[in-house]
């Protein structure tokens, strides 16, 4: 049966939400779910991936960052200044489309980082936003954003004028559009089970029509009724919310130029590509050993990623009791997420280290291991294009988008 409202999907006290917490909600993937699965093939291929990199002709790679543009400044002219959530993308120019989740707008640069016009306001009308995320491109070379609070996805021109949108069925959220019109995203769907409520989250591929064609994906979340009541209750709800978004494992998909559906769910090493179909076409895997949560850790995650949440002023007071409730696994994900490069290779993210670089795994483009380094470069929003590299860095408490020089090193084994 359908269900409206619960516990968790409610609006929390003082304004918290699920979504503006920030936290991927994804539970148990093996629950059974009564959906259509992606078509099956006998032509899937495996490449299966040893622990350490294999390396072509005795040559490790590892990529080299070198900043050479930063947008943003902590004061000064609000062009440049971000909020919390900032998102960006490239187009094929070079010319950066950056989206301020805090002021519901997309702000345009040109290669240089000269600010040149802003896309989009808050509001409810046509071209307006009331919950915006990652800026795309379509086929055509159109910009367009999916808009979550008001369920659609709004197109715009490179001179930033609104074209058309697209109404969204309540239940479909991060959508991304392929060259036939047809969109990989995530349906949920809130159900009344006798032990309480529960979400279930597919992940697949959807017509024109938002009709599932084909399934990646099912998980679950099913959270427990906070105890308590008052302040109490306050606690054990917020410290419960952030125990699910621990180190858990966070669906992440990307839709190459190709239309071919790269897709992740990193509770295993693992990372399915999908034909433009949604058939099953290969499957990357790599042998690894699970990696602890460590009290380093813990105390990062609770200095970046809860700190954001408990510096609002009720729960400021409570921060100490909610930080010792919260619970986190034994074993990281076995990543965190992954980028498609330009000359066809696949570099996974694993995990942010200890001095604030990204730990990387290296594919070819035939999905072969061929490196594993560390980088001075952010992990946020990491994507490759127009031959570099472009990512967001927190910087004292302020965003900045940056842009890299890219290379390829080779260097002989010791």
């Amino acid at each position: 049966m359908r269900k409206k409202h619960g516990i968790w999907a409610m609006v929390l006290p003082w304004g918290l939400t699920i979504a503006w917490l920030g936290i991927s909600l994804v539970g148990s993937a093996n629950e059974a779910w009564p959906g259509r699965q992606a078509p099956k093939t006998a032509a899937i291929k495996i490449i299966a991936n040893p622990k350490a990199p294999r390396p072509p002709a005795g040559k490790p790679y590892s990529l080299v960052f070198t900043e050479d543009l930063s947008i943003g400044v902590r004061e000064g002219d609000e062009n440049y200044m971000f909020g919390n959530q900032v998102f960006v993308n490239t187009d094929k120019d070079g010319n950066f489309y950056i989206t301020d989740w805090d002021r519901r707008t997309i702000r345009k640069y040109d290669p240089q980082g000269k600010h040149l016009l802003n896309i989009g306001r808050p509001g409810q009308g046509p071209g307006e936003f009331q919950n915006i995320w990652r800026p795309e491109f379509d086929h055509e070379g159109n910009l367009y954003v999916s808009d979550y609070a008001a369920h659609k996805i709004i197109y715009f021109d490179s001179a930033g004028r609104f074209l058309r949108q697209i109404l969204l069925p309540s239940d479909i959220e991060h959508a991304l559009l392929n060259s036939r019109g047809f969109f990989v995203g995530r349906r949920t769907i809130e159900e009344e089970s006798p032990s309480g409520s529960k979400l279930m989250y597919v992940f697949g591929l959807f017509d024109g029509k938002f009709k599932i064609t084909a399934e990646f994906q099912r998980t679950v979340f099913n959270p427990e009724e906070p105890s308590g009541s008052g302040e109490e209750r306050m606690v054990n709800l917020v410290a419960g919310l952030l125990s699910y978004g621990a180190f858990k494992p966070e669906v992440h998909y990307l839709v190459g130029p190709d239309d071919l559906i790269w897709f992740g769910y990193p509770e295993t090493y693992e990372i399915r590509v999908y034909a433009p179909d949604g058939r099953l076409d290969r499957v990357i895997r790599r042998d690894y050993d699970p990696r602890p949560v460590t009290e380093k850790d813990k105390e990062r995650f609770c200095k970046e990623d809860a700190e954001l949440l408990l510096n609002r002023p009720r729960l400021r007071a409570l921060k100490n009791k909610i930080y010792g409730r919260i619970q986190f696994p034994k074993y990281k994900a076995a990543y965190a997420s992954f980028a498609l490069m330009e000359n066809g290779g696949l570099a996974v993210i694993i995990e942010k280290a200890d001095n604030g670089d990204t730990v990387f795994d290296l594919f070819d483009k035939d999905g072969r291991y061929i490196a594993h380094f560390q980088a001075p470069v952010p992990p946020e929003g990491l994507f490759f294009n127009n031959g570099k590299a472009y990512a967001i860095k927190t910087e004292d408490g302020y965003k900045f988008v940056k842009r890299y020089r890219l290379e390829i090193e080779q260097t002989p084994p010791p």
